[in-house]
């Protein structure tokens, strides 16, 4: 099971984009990702993501329509 830090929306259950870091470290686009059991602090990943995986788990809304976003 692979579990990350619960991101600042998302259920239990549910299924939300999430931004991934890319190789290159200053790009991250945008992946579905399906939750699943959930905890204070952490939140099970059911697909979407695999081990060593890095997202940005803060609110990224303001992106909604972004696919891809650059990091400074």
């Amino acid at each position: 099971m692979l579990y990350v830090g619960r991101p600042a929306y998302g259920q239990a259950g549910t299924t939300v984009s999430l931004f991934r870091l890319l190789e290159d470290g200053a790009t991250a686009e945008r992946v579905d990702v399906t939750l699943g059991k959930s905890s204070v602090n952490t939140i099970e990943i059911v697909s979407g993501l695999g081990e060593g995986d890095q997202v940005i788990l803060s609110d990224t809304s303001a992106w909604n329509d972004y696919r891809k976003i650059r990091l400074n």
